[in-house]
């Protein structure tokens, strides 16, 4: 007898406490860890994130903002409960562990004891209990009929498992394992999970209704703009959208609306005013060439035909004029792009002397490096213009000077005549602009040159300016970027 409780001591001693814990942490513990974390892997996190564009392409942005909030709060809580269910198995599993130790010992000492006349155990653990023999057979004892003095050594706090009888060989050693309960475990975390998700949806409720308030708050302005901006046509360009009063991204969303209301407003007058000046330009012309024609069929006898042709020729010279300016302009205002290339200015500016040698002089030495990029047609339209305005102003000649400053090509055009006042020197270069002593149509100017100069001079990367010359008159300086002329 002492053979066997020395053989069942020592084997429950050596190899139980032992197997009992790693039972413990892999057996039926590791079992209900698996439990509880099946339904955050079962939600699936980002097959939801693959679903949301589909189920939020056709939502305004305060439902999607709605729906971020409550889904982000959700998020928190949830990963909250998450460590706090952690947590509380933890500390449950451990104390489980603990008490399967304990029983472990207590089962050892009861094998120990055990007498082999009625070759049974009394045995008392929180969970169950396995005993195997050396050859791995399971032996499974029962509470004895005489439990006496055995029910007072068993453990008092935990109940009592019952299984049919298994005879205790003499002499032979058992492999003991008590499996933790997790009875406590899955109690606590059904009692949180219960208490705590009413107050989670609450919360998230909570959450999504407050961000429904002071999203649509936030998007009023922009429902107010929205309307005023589709109220508004071409006929009224002159309404601004409501600006709100917050310094926020919405202020500065309608500020930007508004100042592009008011670029496309200044656009459609400039355009409206430039259609009704061409139209009186135009109309001028052709009005003398009806009266003149009409007077040549009234009076045919008396008419002298080559001076009535010359007229006619002239009026119908200014309308070609004209409605080449306006074929220009218009190309300019579309931003078309001309063929580009090297232009050396000197060589322009020599050729328009050579033009007019009389009216025009090249003043100083010819810069050889006053080379630019853009395009010959519209530069030498820009010099004639130019030269053109200063032959009609001019009480003697023209001078044209060529520098090259600061990687600058400067062109200067000076005259001698009355000069530009500073306050005409930006209106010079509105179209069809006539200064008071310039009105007459017969000097020859269609109001269009300088407005075609200086749009050639942007549209090359530039500047044209009006300053007083040296001369006593007006000075036109251009300003282009210089291009290396040993580029290609």
């Amino acid at each position: 007898m002492g053979h066997i409780g020395a053989d069942a001591g020592r084997t429950a001693n050596t190899g139980h406490i032992a197997d009992a814990g790693q039972d413990a942490g892999q057996g039926p513990g590791q079992d209900a860890g698996q439990d509880i974390g099946h339904p955050a892997d079962g939600e699936d996190p980002g097959d939801t994130g693959r679903r949301r564009p589909r189920l939020t392409s056709g939502l305004s942005v305060r439902a999607k903002a709605v729906l971020a909030a409550a889904g982000t709060v959700a998020f928190a809580i949830g990963l909250c409960m998450l460590a706090l269910v952690l947590a509380l198995q933890h500390n449950l599993r451990a104390s489980a562990d603990l008490d399967a130790r304990n029983a472990a010992v207590a089962i050892k000492g009861q094998l120990a004891r055990t007498h082999p006349a009625p070759q049974r155990a009394l045995i008392v653990a929180p969970g169950v209990v396995t005993i195997k023999d050396v050859s791995g057979r399971t032996v499974t004892p029962t509470m004895p009929t005489e439990t006496g003095s055995q029910q007072t050594e068993a453990t008092p706090q935990e109940s009592t498992t019952a299984t049919p009888a298994q005879p205790l060989d003499t002499g032979q050693p058992y492999s003991v394992k008590v499996s933790p309960s997790t009875t406590a475990v899955d109690n606590a975390t059904g009692l949180l999970l219960r208490q705590a998700a009413p107050a989670a949806a609450g919360l998230v409720l909570f959450v999504a209704g407050l961000t429904w308030l002071l999203v649509g708050r936030a998007l009023r302005p922009v429902a107010a703009m929205r309307r005023e901006f589709t109220e508004i046509t071409e006929r009224d360009l002159h309404r601004r959208v409501p600006v709100p009063r917050a310094r926020d991204e919405i202020h500065r969303l309608a500020r930007t609306m508004n100042a592009t209301l008011d670029r496309l407003h200044r656009a459609m007058t400039r355009q409206r005013q430039f259609v009704a000046d061409a139209s009186h330009e135009l109309r001028s012309p052709i009005a003398a060439v009806r009266a003149q024609l009409e007077l040549v069929l009234a009076r045919p006898s008396r008419t002298d035909w080559p001076a009535a042709v010359h007229k006619a020729l002239r009026d119908t010279d200014r309308l070609q004029a004209v409605a080449s300016d306006l074929l220009l302009l218009a190309r300019l205002d579309a931003q078309e792009a001309p063929r580009t290339a090297a232009v050396d200015l000197g060589a322009l500016a020599a050729e328009e002397v050579r033009r007019h040698p009389d009216a025009l002089t090249l003043a100083g030495e010819q810069e050889r490096a006053a080379v630019v990029t853009g395009s010959r047609v519209q530069l030498s339209r820009l010099l004639t213009n130019l030269a053109d305005n200063a032959r009609r102003h001019t009480r003697t000649t023209v001078s044209i000077t060529v520098a090259v400053r600061a990687g600058q090509v400067e062109l200067a055009v000076d005259d001698d005549g009355p000069g530009i006042p500073e306050a005409d020197r930006e209106r010079v270069f509105e179209r069809f602009t006539r200064l008071d002593d310039a009105r007459a149509r017969q000097d020859g100017g269609t109001g269009l040159g300088l407005a075609i100069a200086n749009d050639i001079a942007h549209a090359h990367g530039g500047s044209l300016t009006v300053l007083t010359s040296p001369r006593g008159g007006a000075r036109l300086l251009l300003c282009l970027p210089r291009t290396d002329p040993a580029q290609p």
